[in-house]
């Protein structure tokens, strides 16, 4: 029974682990937020990024009510960190538009696509063996709490 019982827990661990990575990331954005060590207001630069498209320091302000120098402070910060780049306008070499890096875009697209996607990508990495064992797995385990 003691080896039953620790099997339990190693098996609610598990789950609890894999309903943590499927889930969290795409239902609790404030759980990133706090692990990613971003700012309220760099969190708002970035998705103003992703949602409006890129736009320059200037177009940044004015779509999120701030001064010219505190979003320029603030895209300094995201751009240290790689999360943004700064690229010269290609139809006028006056202007630099800011945009999110490849990274961002991968991690907002995975967020879009939910804990299926995650999931789908994760299957199609795995070896058939290896999908087939862990659907004979949790087949078994299904049948055994029935």
């Amino acid at each position: 029974m003691v080896d039953a019982f620790q099997d339990a827990e190693s098996v609610m661990s598990h789950l609890r682990a894999l309903r943590q990575e499927l889930l969290t990331t795409s239902m609790e954005p404030t759980g990133d937020q706090a692990r990613s060590g971003l700012t309220a207001p760099q969190i708002s630069v970035i998705r103003s990024l992703v949602v409006e498209g890129t736009a320059t320091v200037t177009e940044l302000a004015r779509r999120l009510s701030l001064s010219h120098s505190t979003t320029s402070g603030i895209v300094d910060r995201l751009q240290a960190r790689g999360l943004v780049t700064r690229e010269v306008d290609p139809s006028d070499r006056r202007y630099t538009r800011v945009q999110v890096t490849a990274p961002v875009q991968g991690y907002t697209r995975e967020i879009s696509e939910g804990p299926y996607g995650r999931l789908t990508r994760a299957l199609d990495a795995a070896t058939p063996a290896e999908r087939k064992t862990v659907l004979d797995g949790l087949e078994t385990l299904r049948a055994l709490l029935r």
